[in-house]
């Protein structure tokens, strides 16, 4: 073991500075990361580094528990990240390639969730091989993609919603028989549709009751937020993408948000759709329970018949939920 780092003051700003720049990792992944120095903390609340670059900690110390807690410096995020991926990736691989449908959802959610953590560091570029390896794996059996939105996570989360929704939009895209570029796009802005969610403030964002005026108000504002966290990346800043973000919450009736449109871009209308279905669909803690889809696809035809929804879109939506 080598590297003490000592905080820089032993009170106020600098020793919280210094408290934030290391980053907790779960015990169960700490094996994932060669290339990533890992950390210690000590009882005077330094940290020591316990694995240098290069070197990996064997399956069996972790499996036997012989481990401190650990973590990386935030300076190595991006690189902690990315180590992540590649090992979800290859359990991504080997539950399509197995069947587990449960597997799979689990590895996904787990990826996302890392990723989104700070989704501006450069970490959200992963994400269109992720969909890749979904649609290249499914595609010999498309009707089992939406079942991964059927999979029940006990802790119902942002990150669960999105692939929930990305599920959904693969299994209608394979539906309407969509080329693989579309397909992949498509599913892409479905899974980064709330993905500005990731800057609001908890107390707005983690509520077991209905949002009072101002902060859905602030609530709002995740719209643009995604769009600028989109666009913001290179890799990613397609301009389909980026309307799935803004217009997820417009209606064809300009009844929706931030904008009223009434011009709605395909993307923006399915996903806009998709989201509405599966947040009614799926429990959310103790404030509200799940309809059954068919009553869920009866309120939709509703909101259709207002002009809310593309009438054509939903009918094609409901096909690629039973086919």
């Amino acid at each position: 073991m080598t590297g003490k780092h000592n905080p820089a003051g032993k009170e106020g700003f600098s020793d919280l500075m210094e408290l934030k720049r290391y980053i907790a990792i779960k015990n169960s992944q700490v094996n994932y990361y060669q290339a990533t120095p890992l950390y210690r903390k000590n009882p005077d609340e330094s940290y020591t580094m316990y694995k240098p670059a290069g070197m990996r900690i064997g399956k069996m110390r972790v499996a036997e528990g012989r481990m401190p807690q650990l973590y990386f410096d935030q300076k190595d995020r991006v690189m902690a990240v990315r180590e992540l991926q590649r090992e979800f990736h290859q359990h991504l691989e080997r539950d399509i390639k197995k069947g587990n449908d449960q597997g799979v959802k689990d590895t996904v959610c787990r990826l996302v969730e890392e990723t989104l953590a700070e989704p501006r560091t450069g970490t959200i570029e992963v994400l269109p091989d992720t969909v890749d390896r979904l649609i290249w794996g499914y595609s010999n059996r498309p009707e089992l993609a939406k079942t991964l939105a059927e999979i029940a996570f006990k802790d119902y989360s942002t990150t669960v919603h999105s692939v929930n929704v990305m599920a959904l939009t693969i299994g209608f895209c394979f539906h309407c028989k969509y080329s693989v570029p579309k397909t992949r796009m498509y599913a892409l802005s479905a899974l980064l549709h709330d993905v500005g969610k990731t800057e609001l403030p908890e107390s707005v964002l983690h509520v077991d009751r209905l949002l009072t005026d101002e902060e859905f108000e602030i609530f709002k504002q995740h719209t643009a937020l995604g769009a600028d966290i989109i666009n913001g990346n290179n890799e990613i800043n397609d301009p389909v993408v980026v309307r799935a973000a803004m217009e997820h919450h417009e209606r064809l009736d300009g009844s929706g948000y931030p904008a009223g449109k009434r011009t709605l871009s395909p993307v923006g209308q399915l996903v806009g759709l998709v989201d509405c279905y599966e947040l009614l669909t799926t429990e959310y803690r103790n404030y509200r329970a799940a309809e059954r889809p068919i009553n869920v696809l009866k309120l939709l035809k509703k909101e259709a018949e207002q002009k809310k929804f593309s009438q054509e879109l939903l009918k094609q939506f409901s096909f690629s939920l039973v086919k």
